[in-house]
C-alpha cells in the first residue's frame, strides 16, 4: 500500500521540481534584462590638472548614482559620492595621476552591477622646470634648472620610490639651477618641484652609462682643490711610474682647478676630465711638464683639459703670458712615442710644446682643441738640432692670438705634416713669421693642408704662409679672408715678389665679415662655402 502511494506521488514531485527550475531561470533572465536597462555606461569624460568630469545617460526608476574613484586599480577609493544628475566632477585630485572610475545605479527595489570606466590620467602641472637634455646628465649627476619661479625643494624618484629630497637655497633659486649627485648609472629618474608643499611639476631623465677607461685608473674627482694640489707632486708622479709600469689614467673633476709646479714624467700617463656638468678640469702649471732623460714613454695623453696661467705666473706678467709652457722638454735622451691633446683648451703660454734638447717626441697630435694667447715659442717648437719630431697632425682645431704657430727648422726629422679643418686668426705676430715654418723638412710621408680657414695676422698687415723642402705638397679646399695679405718684397725696379704664399681661395670679406666676432674669439661662419665644410667644425 505504501508502495502505491509513492508511485502516485513521484510524477507530482517531478512536475513541481520543473516548475521551480523554470521559475528560477526566468528570474535570472529578468534580472539580466533589468541590469542591462538599468546599469549606467559612462559616455564621455574630460579632465584637467586636478579634476575629472564623467557623464552618462539618465535611466528610468533610478533614484541616484553611486560613483567611486580610485588611484590604485580599485583596491581603495579616494572619493565616494552619490548624485541624481547625469554628470559629476571629481575635484581636488592629484596632477598627472591614473584614476579608475566606477559607477552604478540604485533604485527603490533594484541596484545595477558596477560599470568600470577605462583609466583616466589627469594633466600634469604646467611646470617651470626646464626639460633635461643629454648635456644636463652624466652617469651619476643631473643638472636641474628652471625659469622665473622660486622652489623650496626638489624630490627625486626612482621607480615611484622617493630617493632624496633636496632643499634649495636662495643662491640656487637666483641661479635657477641645482646639480643632484650620487645617482646610479643607466637609471631612470623623475624629479618633482615643490613650493610650500605644493606640487609644481616634474621632469624625467635617464643617467648615462659609467665612463670606462683602458688599463689602470685613478679617480681623483672626490678630492678637494687643496688635496689635489698637495697630491699631484713630483713624488706622486714618480710613485705612479713604480706602481703602474704599464701606464695609468688620472681622472680629474670638471670645473676644478689643479695647480701644479711642473712634474717630470717617466711613464705612460693619461690625464682626462671625467664626466662632468661643470666643464673641463683646469690645469695651471707654474713651470712646465718635462720628460725624464732616461724615459722611453709610449703615450702621453690629455683629454678635456683646460690649460691656463698659474697664479704665481699670471698672464699679465709679460708679453709671453707669464712665461710657462705645457711641455718644455729639457732632458737629453728623453723619448716619447706619442703626445696627444684631445678636446683641450690651451691659453696663456709662452709656448705649448718645445723641445730644447736632444730629445724625441715622435708624433704630436692635436684634435678638437682651442688654442689662444701663445707667445714667442708658438704651439710647436723644434728648438735643438738634435731634437726629433717625426709626425705633426692638427685637426678640427682653432688657434688665435699666437706669435708663432709651428716652427720645426733645426733638424730635418719631420716625415709627415697634416693640417685639416683648422681655423686660424690673429697668427702669426709679425710679417717675418710663418704660419708653418718647416724649413729643410723633407716630409717624405706627406705635407697636407686641407679644408682650413685663415684670417689676418696678429698686429701685422702681412704674414708668410709656409716653407719646407717637401717634394710633394697638398694644399686643397682652403680659404682666407680678404685682409690676410702674404708678405711681399719690392725690388729697385718696382717688381713685387710674394715671399711665401699659400695657394688658397680668397674670400671677398675681411675677418669681421667672415667671422661673427673675432675680437672676442667667436669665429662662427655663415658663408655657405664654409659651413659644414671648412675650418673648425665648432664654428659651423
Amino acid at each position: 500500500m505504501k508502495y502505491n502511494n509513492l508511485k502516485m506521488k513521484l510524477p507530482l514531485l517531478v512536475a513541481m521540481l520543473f516548475i521551480v527550475i523554470f521559475s528560477a531561470c526566468q528570474d535570472d533572465d529578468d534580472l539580466a534584462v533589468a541590469d542591462r536597462l538599468f546599469r549606467p555606461t559612462i559616455s564621455e569624460t574630460s579632465y584637467g590638472g586636478t579634476w575629472i568630469k564623467a557623464e552618462w545617460d539618465q535611466y528610468e526608476n533610478v533614484e541616484y548614482y553611486e560613483l567611486k574613484i580610485s588611484d590604485d586599480s580599485l583596491k581603495t577609493f579616494v572619493q565616494e559620492v552619490t548624485t541624481d544628475t547625469s554628470f559629476y566632477i571629481f575635484e581636488n585630485l592629484e596632477y598627472d595621476t591614473d584614476y579608475y572610475l566606477q559607477i552604478k545605479s540604485v533604485g527603490e527595489t533594484l541596484e545595477s552591477r558596477p560599470y568600470v570606466n577605462k583609466v583616466i590620467t589627469t594633466s600634469d602641472y604646467p611646470t617651470q622646470l626646464n626639460s633635461i637634455s643629454s648635456s644636463d646628465v652624466i652617469d651619476n649627476q643631473v643638472r636641474v634648472s628652471w625659469e622665473s619661479v622660486v622652489y623650496d625643494s626638489l624630490m627625486l624618484f626612482k621607480n615611484d620610490t622617493l630617493i632624496t629630497t633636496v632643499a634649495l637655497t636662495d643662491s640656487e633659486n637666483e641661479k635657477k639651477e641645482r646639480i643632484i649627485k650620487n645617482l646610479v648609472e643607466e637609471s631612470s629618474y623623475v624629479v618633482k618641484a615643490y613650493s610650500e608643499g605644493n606640487y609644481l611639476g616634474k621632469k624625467s631623465f635617464t643617467t648615462m652609462p659609467a665612463q670606462t677607461f683602458e688599463g689602470d685608473v685613478i679617480d681623483l674627482r672626490s678630492y678637494s682643490e687643496e688635496e689635489s694640489y698637495s697630491l699631484l707632486s713630483q713624488e706622486y708622479f714618480d710613485q705612479l711610474a713604480i706602481d703602474h709600469p704599464n701606464g695609468v689614467t688620472l681622472v680629474l673633476a670638471g670645473g676644478m682647478a689643479y695647480e701644479l709646479t711642473g712634474p717630470t714624467l717617466s711613464s705612460n700617463v693619461s690625464i682626462v676630465t671625467g664626466y662632468s656638468l661643470n666643464g673641463k678640469a683646469v690645469i695651471a702649471v707654474s713651470g712646465n711638464f718635462d720628460v725624464d732623460g732616461a724615459a722611453n714613454i709610449q703615450k702621453l695623453y690629455f683629454e678635456g683639459i683646460s690649460f691656463t696661467d698659474h697664479p704665481d705666473k699670471p698672464k699679465t706678467t709679460d708679453s709671453n703670458f707669464g712665461g710657462t709652457y705645457i711641455f718644455n722638454v729639457s732632458n737629453s735622451g728623453a723619448a716619447v712615442d706619442s703626445l696627444t691633446f684631445e678636446d683641450c683648451e690651451i691659453r696663456y703660454k709662452r709656448g705649448v710644446i718645445r723641445i730644447k734638447t736632444a730629445a724625441t717626441i715622435s708624433a704630436i697630435t692635436m684634435n678638437n682643441c682651442l688654442i689662444d694667447s701663445i707667445g714667442g715659442y708658438g704651439v710647436i717648437k723644434q728648438d735643438n738640432s738634435s731634437a726629433v719630431i717625426e709626425d705633426i697632425r692638427i685637426t678640427n682645431s682653432t688657434i688665435t692670438h699666437a706669435q708663432k704657430f709651428v716652427e720645426a727648422t733645426k733638424a730635418p726629422t719631420l716625415k709627415s705634416f697634416t693640417i685639416k679643418n683648422l681655423t686660424a686668426c690673429f697668427v702669426p705676430g709679425t710679417s717675418n713669421y710663418y704660419l708653418f715654418d718647416l724649413k729643410g723638412q723633407l716630409l717624405e710621408n706627406g705635407f697636407s693642408i686641407t679644408k682650413s680657414l685663415f684670417g689676418m695676422g696678429w698686429n701685422t698687415d702681412m704674414i708668410n704662409g709656409y716653407r719646407s723642402s717637401a717634394a710633394s705638397v697638398t694644399i686643397k679646399d682652403n680659404y682666407r679672408t680678404s685682409d690676410l695679405v702674404w708678405t711681399f718684397v719690392t725690388d729697385e725696379a718696382g717688381a713685387v715678389t710674394v715671399v711665401a704664399p699659400m695657394d688658397i681661395n680668397q674670400l671677398s670679406g675681411d675677418i669681421y665679415s667672415v667671422f661673427a666676432d673675432p675680437d672676442n674669439n667667436d669665429f662662427s661662419v655663415s658663408d655657405d662655402r664654409l659651413k659644414d665644410k671648412v675650418g673648425d667644425s665648432r664654428w659651423w
